[in-house]
């Protein structure tokens, strides 16, 4: 077994501090697979693939270093089990389901929809309301049984529904937020609870929780779900769709990767609509499909 195949990315939720950017919990290293050990500090890879985009593969790391991999023949550690996801209770999830009068996010989706049908998305996306910073949101992600993996906090603009990303960008989890200690996260889709209540309805798949919301507000033909980052998507994940009608809409620059991701699966459709209709300018701003939909609400009004 040579080159990066005997490598992979190490699981279970533990990060470090990226050598390039220096962000805390943002950078997650290669382990030899057939010796289970990490194969150096800085071999890796950051999750900020926008502003960082750090990340050093096993077998760059030997050809700058000239070193060699060490043998087959080296000490097999027995493989250690990918623990399983740690959870959110209810209870803690229900305690943030209100506020939504402090809660930027919500504030800016009545705005484009009205109250009443912006209180329903966020009813049926379980979206809460954080103090951690003031106006923020938490976007629970509820798997198709039940358990809540986990809540992301994010702080958006009430008026341009951008997300806010100065002095810093303004994202955590709630279990760092509560400081809980061994929190294995794995991640479900954003809206994966919504497969349960319909199982013939088609599905689509965008990149942000926000997408999935606004495009859920004006197109309720599908039940859309949001892989959550850039780098989310995955076939484990999508494994749960098989045999339904399933639609991808990448953001701008991602439909290769998205398609090639999922070029195996049957019944799984990439919409190229964004790359056809995107202008450079478009482009250039790494537009999304909320982006366009709320393009052509403003236009159409």
């Amino acid at each position: 077994m040579t080159g990066d195949f005997r490598y992979r990315l190490e699981r279970g939720g533990v990060k470090y501090a990226c050598p390039a950017c220096r962000q805390q919990r943002r950078f997650v290293r290669y382990v030899d697979t057939l010796t289970g050990e990490q194969v150096a500090d800085e071999v890796g890879r950051c999750d900020r693939e926008d502003s960082c985009g750090y990340h050093l593969r096993p077998s760059e790391y030997f050809r700058q270093t000239g070193t060699k991999p060490p043998t087959a023949a080296a000490r097999r550690k027995e493989p250690m089990p990918e623990p399983e996801p740690s959870s959110i209770d209810a209870e803690t999830a229900g305690r943030s389901l209100t506020g939504y009068g402090h809660n930027n996010f919500a504030l800016w989706l009545c705005s484009v929809f009205g109250e009443e049908i912006a209180f329903r998305l966020v009813d049926a996306y379980h979206v809460g309301t954080s103090r951690h910073w003031p106006g923020a949101s938490i976007f629970w992600q509820q798997d198709v049984t039940g358990k809540i993996r986990g809540g992301k906090i994010m702080l958006y603009d009430a008026v341009t529904g951008r997300r806010v990303k100065e002095p810093f960008n303004h994202v955590t989890w709630v279990h760092k937020a509560l400081k809980i200690e061994l929190y294995h996260l794995r991640q479900c889709l954003f809206g994966e609870h919504l497969l349960a209540a319909d199982p013939v309805k088609p599905v689509a798949v965008v990149e942000s929780e926000k997408t999935a919301i606004v495009a859920a507000g004006f197109m309720p033909e599908y039940i859309w779900t949001a892989t959550a980052g850039k780098g989310n998507l995955k076939v484990v994940k999508l494994g749960l769709l098989r045999g339904r009608e399933v639609t991808l809409f990448p953001d701008l620059g991602a439909f290769e990767k998205w398609k090639a991701a999922v070029d195996q699966m049957p019944g799984v459709r990439v919409s190229d609509v964004l790359e056809r209709r995107a202008s450079e300018e478009d482009r250039v701003a790494g537009l999304d499909l909320a982006d366009f939909i709320l393009r052509e609400q403003a236009i159409n009004v």
